[in-house]
């Protein structure tokens, strides 16, 4: 019998990237705002939202555009990167000890892999944004606010 704070922490582990719950992904984003203060470190967050094209009937597909997209993405990531659900349709990729330029290669990277899949085949549109500490926010409630959509800074 499992210990009732003992969930499971990988809402996905199929294909070659882990997709982590909102809960295990904000532990480890605290986890990592406090050792960047600590040691003086940067780190960037990639958010990556799925926008609906037209209304499904049945909700679409949005599960298989999500295991596809972690797919793609999990042939890019670095072992050290974290990729995590925020909502439904969308996953954030904590990036440490990338600044401004490394989390600008990255997104771009990121971009080009998702180009191979046609996501507005299955109804859907990838959208990346990117986050860095300290920029955009110094402690983690502003990042996961900026981070759920609310005041992007975007940054090339």
């Amino acid at each position: 019998m499992a210990h009732p704070g003992q969930e499971l922490a990988i809402t996905r582990q199929e294909g070659p990237a882990r997709i982590l719950n909102r809960d295990a992904f904000l532990r480890l984003l605290d986890l990592e705002v406090k050792r960047s203060r600590r040691y003086q470190n940067f780190f960037c967050i990639l958010v990556l939202k799925l926008s609906e094209l037209y209304p499904h009937e049945d909700g679409g597909d949005l599960q298989t555009c999500i295991e596809r997209m972690a797919q793609l993405l999990g042939e890019e990531m670095r072992d050290s990167d974290i990729l995590g659900a925020l909502e439904e349709n969308r996953l954030a990729i904590l990036l440490p000890y990338a600044d401004l330029l490394a989390g600008g290669d990255t997104r771009s990277r990121f971009e080009n892999s998702l180009r191979y899949y046609d996501f507005s085949r299955d109804g859907y549109h990838v959208q990346i944004e990117q986050l860095c500490f300290p920029r955009d926010g110094t402690d983690t409630p502003d990042l996961v606010e900026k981070m759920m959509g609310r005041k992007f800074n975007t940054h090339r």
